[in-house]
């Protein structure tokens, strides 16, 4: 039974490292996605990171691509290809999958394999493990926390606490959505205290707080300080990071109350739902995750049960029912929202739902009963693989993909294409001056797909001379351009996005060469 087990473990780990590496080139970059690459491609062609408390998040996933980088054999950032970068989350997601594994020795053998086998399916958390962005590294160290904590609540010491620190230290130095989710983390410890003294039917003692092993926790504290100053100083070359890493909260305040972004990001408190529970924009699949918020509702009323299974332990469940009610709660409370926001407290729901899995099975105590029980769950997995399999790979740039936010569109990537094909023509070659104005900085993932192209000015307002073999603007310049342009002009249009739209102004002696070379 053990090798079965073992075997059906290393078949789910398959399964997940499918979803997470094949074809990690196919979709167009997010625009996200081309602004981290090119904050890494800066640390990696100048050994230099400053912190910015603005914008772009916090420093681990640039250093964690570096090795990555090296592997791949690029000499430079213009070199660098999108799959090393997207190596990242894609291991930190398969990764993530192994560690809900392990889960099972607090949750139960079988609670922690069906937990496995949704996350190794899942649409949504396949989705943003091939998105180099923050996210799938910071749910990673989330959770390798929590469960460092909870081997240190079984087996006090120095050995998990300061695994615990560790991770706590990688997760402030990730990202800034850090802090409420440390914030959930003590919310869901002192319910679940709360929950075993109404069990007891005693009151909180204050001698069980003076027990704590505080030599351990004061030691878990100061690595995660030092894993966080260390990070955000740029290994101590930059003094002001760790100072900046504390006064970002005003910032990201601001843009949490909605104040901070132009609204495009405000979504009502059950955004996050809908996009789980239901979605369908009148064409192409139907998508839904319900099957795991059914299973995670069902494991959340057996986590409230007082009997548990020898292999169970009742705390660790508990608290992952506080701590997934906490965040989801608190995050779905914040008007700034984005898809891969949620995932950090999805992963709760799918080790919660793990849990309301082995249940059922258990529950069928009849082993003629069971196998049916299983098959449907295994059905239910399979209903999921089958949506993560078309959101990753037919619908990974489509609007109908409920994950698709803000996406760079396939129509953008003709555009790059033309752009080098006049480059090709051109006698300057990739040395051509080409012009993006784009009042806002609305330009990205631009700079990514133009890293090779040496001469290529970003305008945030209208420059004096505007003319350049290429120039790229939005509409509402065509005025303005028309008044200072001296060159004449082909143009092409194109969608950087849904409802964003681009023309292409390319000269037009340029023009007719490229077309006669063409034939």
């Amino acid at each position: 039974m053990k090798i079965l087990y073992l075997a059906l473990l290393a078949a789910v780990l398959a399964v997940g490292a499918f979803f997470r590496l094949h074809q990690l080139d196919k979709r167009p970059l997010h625009g996200d996605e081309a602004n981290q690459a090119v904050k890494t491609g800066i640390l990696y062609d100048k050994g230099t990171y400053v912190y910015d408390p603005h914008e772009h998040h916090g420093p681990t996933l640039y250093y964690m691509a570096q090795p990555f980088l090296k592997l791949s054999g690029a000499a430079s950032f213009k070199d660098t290809q999108i799959t090393a970068y997207r190596l990242v989350p894609a291991l930190c997601g398969i990764l993530l999958v192994a560690l809900t594994m392990a889960y099972g020795l607090g949750l139960g053998a079988w609670a922690g394999f069906w937990a496995a086998l949704l996350l190794a399916v899942s649409h949504g958390m396949a989705y943003y493990s091939r998105y180099y962005i923050q996210e799938m590294s910071l749910i990673l160290f989330t959770w390798s926390a929590v469960f460092a904590g909870w081997r240190f609540i079984r087996c006090p010491g120095y050995g998990w606490a300061l695994l615990f620190g560790l991770f706590a230290g990688l997760m402030h130095a990730t990202k800034e959505t850090s802090l409420p989710i440390f914030m959930a983390m003590g919310g869901a410890l002192a319910l679940v205290w709360a929950w075993e003294c109404l069990e007891r039917r005693e009151t909180p003692r204050r001698a069980e707080l003076r027990a704590l092993p505080w030599k351990p926790l004061l030691a878990a504290a100061a690595l995660a300080a030092a894993v966080s100053v260390t990070f955000f100083s740029s290994f101590f070359t930059h003094a002001r990071g760790p100072l900046d890493s504390v006064l970002t909260y005003a910032t990201y305040l601001k843009r949490a109350e909605g104040t901070g972004s132009t609204g495009i990001h405000d979504h009502p408190w059950y955004y996050y739902l809908s996009l789980l529970s239901w979605h369908w924009k009148m064409a192409g699949p139907k998508w839904t995750e319900a099957p795991v918020l059914a299973l995670a509702l069902f494991g959340a009323v057996t986590a409230l049960w007082p009997k548990r299974t020898p292999d169970e332990d009742k705390r660790l469940v508990r608290f992952l029912l506080f701590f997934t009610l906490a965040m989801t709660v608190g995050f779905s409370l914040i008007p700034y929202k984005s898809p891969w926001n949620m995932l950090v407290f999805y992963q709760g729901m799918l080790l919660l739902a793990g849990c309301g899995a082995a249940a059922l099975v258990r529950m069928a105590r009849w082993k003629p009963l069971q196998a049916p029980m299983t098959a449907l769950l295994l059905a239910g997995a399979a209903f999921l693989a089958n949506q993560s399999w078309l959101g990753n790979f037919k619908y990974a740039a489509d609007v109908r993909n409920p994950y698709v936010y803000a996406h760079t569109s396939t129509a953008a990537l003709r555009m790059v294409d033309r752009v080098h094909q006049i480059a090709a023509v051109h006698p300057d070659g990739n040395r051509m001056i080409v012009r993006i104005i784009r009042p806002g900085g609305d330009y990205w993932p631009l700079p990514w797909y133009f890293r090779d192209l040496e001469r290529v000015g970003y305008h945030v307002g209208f420059p004096a001379t505007p003319d350049a073999a290429v120039i790229i603007s939005g509409p509402e310049l065509n005025q303005l351009l028309k008044e200072h342009l001296k060159d004449d002009y082909f143009v092409e249009s194109c969608a950087l996005r849904p409802g964003i739209s681009l023309q292409v102004r390319i000269r037009r002696d340029l023009w007719e060469k490229f077309m006669a070379e063409r034939g």
